[in-house]
């Protein structure tokens, strides 16, 4: 019986949780054909990725070192229209002001941006600009 779960977790070690157009993971372009490597490291077509920004500003005014100084790394983490479908980058850099992802997969529709350990405010992202704007703790 051990042996049997051993075996179950080690068949288990490679698979992702994260529903993929092919079924393919993968690190770079290169291992995904016709398709491209999107941010969330798997196999999708060109057709189902986009580039999109999120900008931000602190209280009003420019996200700077000096306006960030209370909340120096955010985190950002794009949803998905399915529950659980997310896909998290952190620590973002607050005084960037921005963050560009080149090849987000087209069904992450919303995004939510906060500081690390606190709560967080969530955006759709627009269909027409691909972006989505926060004016951090206001």
């Amino acid at each position: 019986m051990r042996i049997a779960a051993l075996a179950l977790m080690a068949g288990l070690a490679g698979c992702s949780l994260t529903p993929s157009g092919s079924g393919s993971e993968c690190q770079s372009d290169s291992q995904c054909g016709d398709d491209v490597c999107a941010r969330s490291g798997e196999c999708l077509a060109r057709s189902n990725v986009r580039e999109v920004t999120i900008k931000w500003t602190v209280n009003g005014v420019t996200a700077d070192v000096s306006s960030c100084s209370a909340h120096p790394d955010l985190y950002l983490q794009f949803d998905g229209a399915d529950y659980g479908d997310t896909l998290r980058f952190a620590p973002v850099s607050c005084r960037q002001g921005s963050f560009f992802v080149d090849k987000l997969p087209k069904r992450y529709v919303q995004v939510e941006l906060g500081s690390e350990g606190g709560a967080g405010d969530v955006s759709t992202i627009d269909a027409t600009t691909a972006q989505a704007q926060f004016d951090l703790f206001q």
